[in-house]
């Protein structure tokens, strides 16, 4: 009695450290660990009947043992085989969600565009009416913030909304250089009936196109040097060199200049540089009517013609000169992003 107590006792601690251990089993191991079982539990009732070969009443119990055993390490397999599925399944449902929300983001629905185009226009129209009004505060204020608080004042807006504006007086300087540039495109249009109409004198057509648009300065004169020095600024030069691009490649459109050869590049540069050249020369021209500034202008446009001249006689000189102005225009024209081919 005292042998079977004891092989009870051991075979009860070995059926718990098995129950404890049967979910960190693998799947795999199932068929080993099940015919183990069944070898150990055999070979326990073999030794306890030989040394009781009239009892037979533990037959029962260890069957009864083995099916439990079986039972739990079965249903322990396919629980941790449901959780594994489970897993899977939630991880196949994430990723699908996730795939949908990156092709909604892509994918930006034809109202929300329509919506977006709006609000965008919207903004718009409320900066430009806010820098128009400001524009009359620069003889008093200059090309400054505080310009920009008033005319939002002016317009009806809290002065808060300076904050639309980050480049500070620079937004206003950009304004009022794209207001003159947009105002002299359609003085030149209206000239030559939208570029249909032959202009008799190209030379003297970019001088008094160069003098109309220079002559728009004159109510901002005391305070443009401050516009300079803001137009200078390493942020900035990219928006303005774009602008003052646009403004000489219109000029030269409008004058007839409708040619793609080497002279296309060298009069575009050579008005850029003049129109520059002139307007410092403006900002220190105290004659009446700044008539000095006019002749200097018709002077330095004269010389740049006979230029263009030498240079188109000359062959070496002149394929030297294209490839130089072909490869800086060009170069200027595609970081600033200008569409010439826009007419």
């Amino acid at each position: 009695m005292a042998n079977l107590s004891a092989f009870n006792r051991i075979t009860k601690l070995q059926k718990i450290l098995l129950l404890s251990n049967l979910n960190c089993l693998q799947p795999t191991s199932a068929i080993a660990i099940n015919t183990a079982l069944k070898a150990f539990l055999h070979t326990q009732q073999q030794q306890q009947q030989q040394q009781q070969p009239s009892s037979h009443k533990l037959t029962k119990p260890y069957c009864t043992q083995l099916n439990s055993l079986s039972r739990q390490f079965t249903t322990g397999l396919q629980n941790t085989s449901k959780s594994t599925t489970n897993l899977d399944e939630f991880r196949a449902q994430e990723e699908k969600r996730e795939k949908e929300f990156n092709k909604q983001q892509n994918e930006t629905p034809p109202d929300e565009k329509e919506q977006e185009d709006a609000r965008k226009a919207k903004t718009d129209g409320v900066r430009i009416k806010i820098l128009d009004a400001a524009l009359k505060h620069v003889p008093i204020e200059g090309w400054s913030r505080q310009a920009i608080v008033l005319g939002a004042q002016e317009a009806g807006y809290p002065s808060e909304v300076h904050g639309m504006f980050p480049s500070g007086g620079y937004e206003l300087v950009s304004h009022f250089v794209a207001k003159c540039n947009n105002a002299l495109l359609k003085h030149m249009q209206a000239e030559t009936n939208n570029g249909q109409k032959e202009v008799a004198d190209p030379l003297d057509f970019l001088i008094r196109s160069v003098k109309f648009r220079l002559q728009m300065i004159e109510p901002y004169k005391s305070h443009w040097p401050q516009a300079m020095a803001l137009i200078a600024l390493p942020p900035n030069v990219p928006t303005s060199l774009a602008q003052v691009l646009t403004m000489v490649d219109d000029m030269c459109y409008y004058s007839g200049d409708r040619s793609v050869d080497f002279g296309w590049y060298t009069r575009r540069v050579g008005l850029a540089t003049i129109f520059k050249m002139v307007e410092v020369f403006m900002l220190q021209d105290k004659s009446p009517e700044h008539q000095e500034t006019w002749t200097f202008l018709k002077n330095r446009m004269e010389e740049a013609a006979q230029i263009q001249m030498v240079l188109s006689q000359t062959g070496d000189m002149t394929h030297n000169f294209q490839r130089s102005f072909n490869s800086a225009f060009v170069t200027a024209r595609n970081i600033l992003g200008l569409n010439y081919n826009r007419r």
